[in-house]
């Protein structure tokens, strides 16, 4: 019975550990995803803008030289300030441009009068774009920029600083100019901390940047000018987009000169900066003239001159009547560096310089003020926060009032009198005018046949008949040129047709001695 019953075998199985192949796999897939992620996976930068630019957490993106390095991931509010703070991963071959070299801004499109920007923003949206250098200590907190920085390094060119008196309405983005071609654009424009001026801050690409140097000069394209000159005028306008858009425009007098500025200053027009000037630095500073006997002729914006040179000009103008004259308080802005300086300037002041109200054009009553010299100098006293600039009442122009002696003599001509006793001389000798035509006809005829007589006896005697005649005429003649006035232009041509008929009736008188010494000596030719 015992042998009958089979005995139970354990048999151990050697393929449970199978099972555990897949997940073992899975996970070191997995790891090694994970670890393939967080190798390539960047830093994690944190940005605070004023505020976010219509970015979008898991959507915008972060571009360095128009390549994505970066997502947005989070965008929280601000807790110690008004702003917004934007968390970007970074991608991780980008680590060593964050540094302090790194600047970020928001590009959004922006399409406006003098302004386009961004619109590959369009489709995109909004995104972060950075710019940076390698070197640099590294950093991963930022504060993010409004506008696009001066200096972009990925462009090669140069920043300068320009400087006037007004923004002429001109805006970021509006472009820089060179013999009509487009070399670089406006990045800024705001205003000085003294509140005096405006800087604009304009990025020249390279390699026009060569181009500029000391004799540079800086003008607003967006205005025109109209020019009066002898001939007639013209008026210097730029192209349909200069005059919408606007920009900045510049020419160098020297190509070959030295490079020392970085700063120039910004003229309203082509036309006021080829003007004529002192010196070559610019730096204007506002003096107060005070005129006894003004003029409102005198206009904001009319030049101040010494000598033909532009060296400043009016900026504002008060005036009130004093008695029977006008009295003007000017406020004119003067480059005192044309003289030298501000000290140079006072001491010319010390020996006589001062300011005239003068004529700005012959034809016109437009006033400008003239600098010059009278002999007595005076020192300049400070009224205020201004120097008041000595100034002298202006004497007649001796050529006007020359031309104006001329208009009044040309007046006072009695031009109708004389065109009225004309008439009637003509009319009282037109009679013995004729008559003496008609004796001077008579008188050709005679002697033309004269002349072809064949009997050369008769010939003496009928030319001193025509010699008797010819001088009844020019007796008539003197007769009647005694009506005329003596300086009359008709005396003077009557008294070279008398001298001619007299040069000829002797002409005709030797030839009368001469056939009477010998007859046949017209025949012969003797």
């Amino acid at each position: 019975m015992k042998n009958e019953l089979t005995s139970a075998k354990k048999i151990k199985s050697t393929h449970y550990y199978y099972i555990w192949i897949v997940p073992v796999i899975a996970l070191i897939v997995g790891g090694w995803m994970l670890y393939k992620y967080y190798e390539k996976l960047g830093p994690l930068v944190i940005i605070t803008f004023k505020n976010s630019g219509g970015l979008e957490p898991k959507q915008s993106f972060v571009k360095f030289r128009d390549v994505k390095v970066g997502t947005v991931e989070k965008i929280l509010l601000s807790k110690r300030d008004t702003g917004v703070v934007v968390y970007v991963r970074m991608n991780k071959d980008v680590d060593p441009f964050l540094n302090k070299n790194a600047r970020f801004w928001i590009v959004k499109p922006e399409i406006g009068l003098g302004k386009i920007r961004g619109l590959d923003a369009l489709m995109s949206g909004a995104y972060i774009q950075m710019d940076s250098k390698l070197g640099g200590t590294k950093k991963y907190i930022f504060r993010g920029y409004e506008e696009p920085p001066l200096i972009q390094n990925e462009k090669k060119g140069t920043t300068y600083l320009l400087q006037s008196d007004d923004s002429y309405a001109l805006r970021p983005g509006a472009p820089v100019y060179y013999k009509s071609m487009q070399v670089g654009s406006i990045n800024k424009v705001d205003l000085a901390k003294s509140g005096k001026s405006v800087n604009f801050y304009i990025f020249v690409r390279s390699p026009y940047d060569k181009l500029i140097n000391d004799s540079t000069l800086f003008w607003n394209v967006k205005s025109y000018s109209l020019k009066l000159h002898d001939t007639g005028f013209t008026v210097d306008m730029g192209s349909l987009e200069q005059l919408i858009v606007g920009g900045v425009s510049f020419m160098t007098k020297e190509l070959d000169g030295s490079k020392t500025k970085k700063r120039f200053y910004l003229f309203k027009d082509k036309e006021e900066a080829l003007q004529n000037r002192l010196g070559t630095e610019h730096k204007e500073l506002a003096f107060l003239m005070e005129f006894a006997k003004g003029s409102g002729y005198l206009q904001n914006g009319a030049p101040v001159k010494f000598r033909g040179f532009r060296v400043g000009k009016v900026y504002d103008i008060n005036a009130s009547l004093v008695q029977k004259d006008v009295h003007m308080r000017v406020k004119a802005s003067i480059d005192v560096n044309a003289f030298g300086g501000v000290e140079q300037l006072r001491k010319l002041v010390q020996k006589g310089l001062k300011a005239t109200l003068e004529p700005d054009m012959l034809l016109t009553k437009n006033l400008h003020i003239e600098l010059g010299f009278d002999g007595k100098g005076e020192r300049m006293q400070k009224v205020g926060k201004y120097y008041l600039f000595p100034t002298k009442e202006a004497k007649p122009n001796r050529f006007l009032l020359h031309i104006e002696k001329i208009l009044t003599k040309l007046e006072n001509l009695p031009i109708k009198k004389t065109l009225i006793a004309t008439n009637a001389l003509l009319s009282d000798t037109k009679e013995p005018l004729v008559q003496m035509l008609q004796e001077i006809k008579s008188t050709s005829k005679a002697l033309r046949g004269l002349l072809e007589a064949n009997a050369t006896k008769e010939l003496p005697q009928q030319l001193e008949q025509n010699l008797q005649k010819l001088q009844t005429t020019l007796q008539l003649f003197n007769d009647l040129a005694k009506t005329y006035s003596k300086d009359s232009l008709f005396e003077a041509k009557l008294s070279q047709t008398l001298y001619d008929i007299d040069k000829a009736s002797k002409s005709l008188n030797r030839l009368l001695i001469k056939l009477e010494q010998k007859p046949n000596a017209l025949l012969f030719g003797d």
